[in-house]
């Protein structure tokens, strides 16, 4: 599986990544800091998921940006990570073809569940939200 993990916190992206390697045996990771970096990627094509981690200081995502990635990318299934998880985004998002939306204070086992039910093609929505 490959995915493709972009967040602002170099420390986030190094646990989610090390944290998914000690769980999926056949992963790889493309990592960036921020959305628009990724469209600018020529090998986008391999990803089969993308998560896209939102801070409390950028708790918003560019919804033209992702909807750009996305047609870039329609292969590809979107998940979500935010800081402080708001109803009304989950709805747009999910809308707009985002499969996962997670809250950044779950467990990791959370992720996993998250991961394993985008890859069969289910969308996946944590509790919080």
């Amino acid at each position: 599986m490959n995915v493709a993990l972009i967040d602002r916190h170099p420390v986030f992206r190094t646990g989610i990544r090390l944290m998914l390697k000690s769980r999926f045996n056949n992963i790889h990771m493309l990592e960036t800091g921020s959305i628009h970096s990724l469209t600018r990627a020529n090998n986008l094509g391999d990803i089969d998921i993308v998560i896209i981690g939102l801070s409390e200081e950028q708790p918003e995502i560019d919804r033209a940006v992702l909807k750009r990635v996305m047609k870039k990318n329609p292969l590809a299934s979107f998940i979500v990570y935010a800081a402080k998880p708001c109803l009304a985004s989950v709805r747009l998002l999910m809308r707009m073809g985002v499969k996962g939306y997670l809250n950044k204070n779950g467990c990791p086992e959370e992720l996993v569940r998250c991961l394993n039910a985008v890859a069969a093609g289910e969308p996946f929505v944590c509790h919080q939200a």
